[in-house]
């Protein structure tokens, strides 16, 4: 029996239903039998089928409890086991970051920042609390990233940022399985497209960009230039949202850098 069908007869309990039905028509029948004349015998056959009726359907109610409980412990070794997989996933996460100790902490910031601007955006309580999980693992990667590449004092060049630009792909193939992501998956796949067009992997534009993502690139984009890189220093806050509302509409959804700079308390600019 497979998770979906315990589940079906767990939850939804279909066989009950037509084995109710049919034992009463089994007794009506046979009493009726009776009163057309074949008297004690047919009386009895009703007795003998009604208890075998009962009988059936005691063996099938014990078998829905008996599935209720296999689903209920696949659901809960399920759930486990992809604890233990996004646990895994945060170690790689501090690893990959850890090679380049400018970035150290980036992902658990995006993380918080992202949730705060869905909060902000009032989008709803769970996707909300899956863009957290969604900014903690939307670098993970950059394990598939050289880390001399990573590390690099300069800009990088044309065959580098070929080499760092699949990296959203490959973050996407890593959570695809994830259950606790898969309303936020696109996000990952896509934080880094722009609003006209030239952002990667898949050249997305406007509304074609999930909101989950454009609000991914301005938490992204704002924790990284308010901290220091190898090629330049942090921007002060202000300078960062200055920076983010000049790439507007070009660049960022203007509605998700409002939102940011409600949340971190920035002054409005136009």
């Amino acid at each position: 029996m497979t998770w979906n069908e315990g589940k079906s007869l767990a939850g939804d309990s279909p066989v009950p239903r037509p084995m109710g039905l049919v034992l009463p028509a089994i007794v009506l029948t046979t009493v009726a039998i009776a009163i057309e004349g074949w008297g004690a015998v047919s009386a009895g056959l009703g007795v003998v089928i009604a208890l075998l009726s009962g009988l059936a359907l005691l063996q099938v109610s014990r078998l829905l409890h008996s599935c209720r409980g296999a689903s209920g412990r696949v659901r809960s070794g399920a759930i486990r086991a992809e604890k233990h997989y996004v646990d895994v996933l945060r170690r790689v996460v501090h690893f990959v970051e850890g090679r380049e100790k400018h970035n150290r902490g980036h992902s658990r910031h995006v993380g918080e920042l992202g949730e705060k601007i869905a909060h902000q955006m009032r989008l709803p309580r769970k996707i909300c609390d899956q863009m957290h999980l969604a900014g903690e693992l939307h670098d993970v990667g950059l394990l598939a990233v050289p880390s001399d590449v990573l590390n690099q004092r300069s800009r990088i060049g044309v065959d580098d940022f070929r080499t760092v630009k699949r990296h959203p792909q490959v973050a996407y193939e890593i959570l695809k399985p994830l259950r606790s992501l898969k309303d936020v998956l696109e996000a990952i796949h896509h934080h880094h497209e722009r609003m006209n067009g030239t952002g990667y992997p898949s050249g997305l534009s406007g509304s074609e960009i999930p909101l989950t993502a454009r609000i991914l690139a301005v938490a992204d984009a704002y924790d990284a230039m308010t901290h220091d890189r190898p090629y330049r220093e942090a921007m002060t806050p202000l300078e960062a949202y200055r920076e983010l509302r000049r790439c507007c509409p070009a660049g960022y959804d203007s509605r998700c850098v409002d939102a940011l700079a409600e949340v971190c308390h920035l002054p409005a600019i136009q």
